[in-house]
C-alpha cells in the first residue's frame, strides 16, 4: 500500500511543475487594446410602440479588423468602447426610457455590452461600453450582430430609425 501511495505522490510532483509553468505563462500574458472603428450601423425598430413597452431591433455589422491594422490571428477578445447613437425619426431618442445593447455571433452567446438611461430628447447619445463585457471568439468571424432593446416612455405610432457608430477595443497579446 505504501508503494502505491509513493508512486501516486511521485506522479503529482512530476506533473506539478509543468502545470505551474503553464498557469504562470498564461496568467502573466498581458494584453494591449487596439481600437477597432468607428464602424457605421443602422437599425429600424418597427412600431407602433406602447408606453412602458419593450422593443428591439438587430443589425449586421461587418467585422474587418484588417481595415484598422489588426491581424485576426492576434485577436484574444474584444470589448465595446463606445457607441454613438442618432435617431432619424420624429419621436427622437426621447421616446425611450433606457436602451440596452448586445453583441452576438453565430458562434457566441448574446452578451450585453452597453446600456444607458435616456434623459430628455437628445439628438445624439454617446454610450460607454461595459468594462466587464469582454467577448471572446472573434478570430474567425466576418460579421456580428448588434441588438438594441429599448423601453418606450410613451405611445409611438411610427417606426424608429437609429443610426450610429460602434468603436471597440480589440485585445491582443503584448509582444
Amino acid at each position: 500500500m505504501s508503494d502505491t501511495k509513493f508512486s501516486y505522490m511521485k506522479k503529482i510532483k512530476i506533473l506539478f511543475f509543468p502545470i505551474l509553468a503553464l498557469a504562470l505563462f498564461f496568467g502573466c500574458t498581458s494584453y494591449e487594446p487596439k481600437v477597432y472603428g468607428p464602424v457605421d450601423f443602422e437599425i429600424e425598430l418597427e412600431g407602433p410602440f406602447f408606453k412602458d413597452g419593450v422593443t428591439d431591433g438587430i443589425t449586421v455589422v461587418k467585422f474587418k479588423p484588417e481595415d484598422f491594422g489588426i491581424s485576426r490571428d492576434e485577436i484574444f477578445s474584444m470589448k465595446v468602447n463606445e457607441i454613438t447613437l442618432k435617431c432619424e425619426s420624429d419621436s427622437g431618442l426621447g421616446a425611450f426610457e433606457n436602451l440596452v445593447f448586445a453583441v452576438m455571433t453565430d458562434d457566441t452567446d448574446t452578451k450585453e455590452v452597453a446600456s444607458t438611461k435616456v434623459k430628455g430628447n437628445p439628438k445624439e447619445l454617446k454610450i460607454k461600453g461595459l468594462q466587464e463585457a469582454e467577448i471572446e471568439g472573434f478570430k474567425g468571424i466576418k460579421e456580428f450582430y448588434l441588438e438594441v432593446t429599448g423601453i418606450t416612455k410613451a405611445d409611438v405610432e411610427e417606426n424608429i430609425k437609429l443610426s450610429g457608430t460602434i468603436k471597440m477595443d480589440i485585445m491582443i497579446p503584448e509582444k
